[in-house]
This record gives C-alpha cells, structure tokens and sequence, in this order.
C-alpha cells in the first residue's frame, strides 16, 4: 500500500485540513508538498534504515542555520510504521537550475553567489552526529590504496561541513538571491577541497543547462563555473592542491551514477557518458600521481 502523507501528517500531530502532492526527483526519500491553508512544508519519509542518515541531516542543517546559511526550518521529526519522517519548512524559489534557463544572463552573478555560499558553508565546524557518519568522505568513493593514500596525504583539518551535493538542483534562488541549500542527505566532515571537487565534476558533467540551446547551454555552463570559482575565491582566498580531490570526485561519480544506467528517468547516463567521467577521474589521477 502507498503511503498517505495525510496520515503521517496526523502521526505527526497535524490534524488540520491539508493537500498533498508528491515532488518528483528525490532519488533517498519520498517527499510530498504540504499545504496546510497558507503554510507550506515539505514532508520526506525516509526508509527504515536511513534514521541515522536524518538524524546527520537535522544536525547539519540545525548547523548552517545557526551560521545563517538558509535551511529548511525543522518542524517536526517522527515515525511512521517503522520509517523516520520529517517534516521541514518549503523553501522559498526555484531551483539555480531552473533560473539559468529562465534568465541565462544571469549566470554570472547568480555563479558568483553561489560559490560565496559554499565557502559559507565551509566555516561551519561538522557536527559530532556528522562526524559519526559510518562511512568518511575519502571511503565514499570506494578508492584503491593508491588513491586512498594520496587523499590521505592531501587532506588537512580541521574538518568542517561538507555539503557533497552542492549543484544547482540543490540551491534555491528568488527574486535573484540564493534564498536556500537543500538536501543534506550527502554530508560529511572533511577537507572543503573534497565539497569542492563533488561540486567541479557536477557543474561539468550534469545537465543542468539542458532546454537551453547548444551554444547557449555551453556559455551558460562556463560562465556559471567561472563565477563559482571567482565567489569561492573571495570568499575563502585561493584554493590550492585540488588535483587528488578531482581524482576522488570522479571516482564518487563512477560510484554513484553506474548503477543508474538504463534508467528510463535518466537517460542522460549512457555508456559513453560514464566513459567521459572515466576518462575525466583517471586523468586527474594520473596527474596526481596516485598510481596502483
């Protein structure tokens, strides 16, 4: 049987009238949109297994908040026949993803935010429920002693919070301002070079400027990139010694997205697509010098 967001609502202790309309595209949790007279939510039911993985969203978020990073607001946390269910504020604007097809000329300046935002986010000491994360940043790639060694030898401390899924689908833009980060699923503790590189290879091989014509799409892309870079930059100074963290990037990539392949809701993944990501990761490996 499905499951009725109005039911969970009233386990949660929202008895009133409400609507419910499932969003589409959340690849952990089923997610319905809220209305509840001129109040809206966003409720997420996650499966049985993944309380720990809320409960590290909740301290993140609870984390970027207190550091004035716009999150959804924490509503009201519960089960529902064995499964976590959390209830959060709906964030106001679209997708970064959406504005750039709507207004592409203002990649630029939209680029720009969006990077200071990510070196925001990079002030913020990790939480001690996303510190416990079973699984570190360097292990999510699933790496090789060579890599793993030179991740090793890179990475520098303190830890800070790390988003790992900091793309334009993630961040929300209104009335020309970045007015929120959503989806803490990924967090972690770690390098902020790590969050950077994840980032790199999502702008570059994502198609986040599809609708868009070809020429277009490709200037969109790059110049949003530039701006990324240039508002990381400002915000946090030079970036150095990234080229590990690129190599770890494109191997989470692999790891993330082959298992997808021959989904008929992403058909952008194809054998050649990986290929490219591939040959993107080794040759960072390579330059690297992490060789097995």
């Amino acid at each position: 049987m499905a499951p009725d967001p109005l039911a969970i609502m009233r386990e949660l202790g929202f008895s009133g009238a409400a609507r419910a309309a499932q969003v589409p595209g959340g690849a952990d949790t089923v997610i319905w949109r809220i209305e509840e007279g001129d109040r809206l939510s966003a409720l997420r039911l996650f499966r049985p297994e993944q309380a720990s993985m809320m409960r590290r969203e909740v301290a993140a978020m609870t984390a970027a908040a207190t550091a004035g990073i716009a999150v959804p607001q924490i509503r009201a946390e519960g089960n529902w026949r064995e499964r976590p269910v959390l209830l959060l504020s709906w964030m106001p604007g679209r997708p970064l993803r959406a504005e750039l097809r709507a207004r592409p000329w203002s990649a630029w300046a939209l680029g720009v935010q969006f990077g200071r935002q990510q070196a925001a986010i990079h002030t913020i000491a990790a939480p001690a429920a996303v510190c416990k994360h079973p699984t570190s940043w360097i292990a999510w790639a699933d790496p090789d002693n060579a890599l793993r060694t030179c991740l090793r030898a890179a990475a520098r401390g303190p830890d800070v919070l790390l988003h790992l899924d900091f793309h334009p689908m993630n961040v929300l833009v209104s009335g020309g301002l970045i007015s929120g980060v959503i989806d803490w699923a990924n967090t972690r503790a770690g390098d902020p070079r790590a969050d950077l590189a994840r980032t790199a290879a999502i702008l570059r091989f994502a198609p986040f400027t599809s609708g868009l014509p070809h020429v277009l799409a490709r200037v969109v892309r790059r110049v949003l990139i530039a701006g990324w870079r240039h508002g990381y930059r400002e915000a946090a100074g030079p970036v150095k010694g990234m080229t590990p963290f690129y190599a770890w990037a494109g191997a989470v990539m692999m790891r993330d997205l082959a298992p997808r392949l021959g989904r008929p809701e992403l058909p952008w993944i194809t054998p050649a697509f990986l290929e490219q990501v591939q040959r993107w990761a080794d040759a960072w490996r390579a330059r690297a010098g992490c060789v097995g």
